[in-house]
């Protein structure tokens, strides 16, 4: 999940700035041990509550602050901006049985300024993201052959960082857990409000963007600083 992948990073990146030895490490390990709160604190909520998609994107602007932190750390000339401003338009794969849906879903990300690749069924999900690797995907839980749920462990397995978003008419929390355990990050009502999909796609655009800048800056400091232990 990118909350973990956020985790995995915070630890990695704190210690290769740390390694730098500059005046601004103090405000490199209290980023840090902040970001490590708000992952628990994510990981603390129900998958089903709305403030999740809040969290998640808090929790991308603060892992960004960590990036712009420890980046400044390492060249001691203090904070160089967010490790998100260089964004670029988000690629979605939208995957949904029913062409109806899928066609208005398609039409709502394109006006949020949203690239996306579509699906009609999990097997042909797997084809587009093998050959794309889009950074987020929203797909219905129901469909035939293949569901949601599945294509979510699918897809975990290949690419742990893709976040997922599950639109599903199981409002069970039973079904629910289910769907966090397979992996999803983040869930939908069906039928679906329009600005609830906007705030969850913004949320998860920021995390995923957080996490991949943050991701790239941690490994060049591993290599500008090869005597730093690489870290899990």
């Amino acid at each position: 999940m990118p909350t973990q992948a956020a985790l995995a990073l915070v630890d990695a990146i704190a210690q290769q700035a740390v390694s730098a030895d500059s005046s601004s490490t103090g405000a490199v390990r209290a980023q840090a041990a902040y970001v490590r709160a708000l992952v628990d604190e994510v990981e603390r909520h129900h998958p089903s509550e709305r403030r999740l998609a809040s969290l998640h994107d808090q929790l991308g602007e603060e892992l960004a602050r960590l990036g712009a932190l420890a980046a400044a750390a390492a060249s001691d000339k203090g904070p160089q901006g967010s490790a998100s401003e260089a964004e670029s338009m988000i690629e979605v794969l939208v995957v949904d049985d029913e062409d109806d849906a899928r066609d208005v879903e398609v039409e709502v990300l394109k006006s949020l300024g949203y690239r996306t690749l579509t699906a009609r069924s999990g097997e042909e999900a797997i084809q587009v993201f093998d050959a794309r690797h889009p950074p987020i995907v929203l797909t219905d839980w129901a469909m035939p052959g293949m569901s949601g749920l599945e294509l979510c462990i699918a897809l975990k397995a290949r690419q742990p960082k893709t976040y997922i978003i599950l639109a599903t008419g199981f409002g069970e929390n039973a079904r629910l857990l289910e769907g966090e355990r397979a992996g999803a990050d983040d869930f939908l009502r069906k039928p679906m409000d329009l600005e609830d999909l906007q705030a969850r796609l913004l949320a998860a655009s920021r995390l995923v963007r957080a996490v991949d800048a943050v991701s790239r800056l941690s490994e060049r400091l591993r290599i500008s600083s090869p005597s730093t232990p690489a870290q899990a």
